[in-house]
């Protein structure tokens, strides 16, 4: 009998997929674990970007002015190098893109700026067009958004070879929406998405 029990197969939690698309699988499931790196405070030069002010570069000057007939004032960028600027973004040390306040020059996360939470955001996943691809991102929002697939409105669209799912993503915080567009880059099947 001691013979027949070491021949047994070894517990399944032990086994290795052989199959190159099971492995893949596998780790792509265990990826989807990890801690985001949005959990991580925004930082530039190891700086928290809520204490630093111009990040060694002479800040921009915020000029306030009255309107005329409305009265309403507005403020403007002085000369110099211009806020958010699209073309030449500037990103902190966790590589997040971040959008200075253009009335105070407080700097932080684009979608802890932008976004007012809890919210439900929309965003477009395109991919191969190939099993169950929609259901699987649907999936990846449901999880990291810590609800239930049942809680999340989706469309599809289907173009040749591309799969475009339109997601309705219910978010509590900045944190939440970096970890769901994290998880969905980890698919590499996923193309683009905005």
């Amino acid at each position: 009998n001691d013979d027949n029990q070491q021949q047994q197969d070894p517990p399944a939690e032990a086994a290795v997929p052989q199959d190159p698309f099971e492995a893949s699988l596998a780790q792509l499931m265990q990826s989807r674990n990890s801690e985001s790196r949005a959990s991580e405070p925004s930082t530039v030069g190891g700086i928290p970007t809520s204490k630093a002010t111009g990040f060694g570069k002479e800040s921009p000057k915020i000029i306030k002015t009255t309107g005329g007939k409305s009265g309403k004032k507005k403020s403007f960028v002085g000369i110099g190098k211009p806020m958010n600027d699209v073309n030449k973004p500037e990103y902190d040390d966790q590589g997040y893109t971040l959008y200075a306040d253009e009335e105070t020059g407080k700097k932080s996360r684009v979608f802890e700026a932008l976004i007012e939470y809890p919210s439900v955001f929309k965003i477009k996943i395109i991919g191969a067009n190939v099993s169950s691809f929609a259901v699987e991102m649907v999936q990846i929002v449901a999880d990291s958004c810590s609800v239930g697939t049942e809680e999340i409105q989706y469309s599809e669209r289907v173009n040749g070879k591309w799969l475009s799912v339109t997601v309705h993503a219910p978010v509590e915080n900045a944190e939440m929406l970096y970890a769901m567009y994290e998880n969905i880059d980890k698919d590499p099947r996923v193309k683009f998405k905005f």
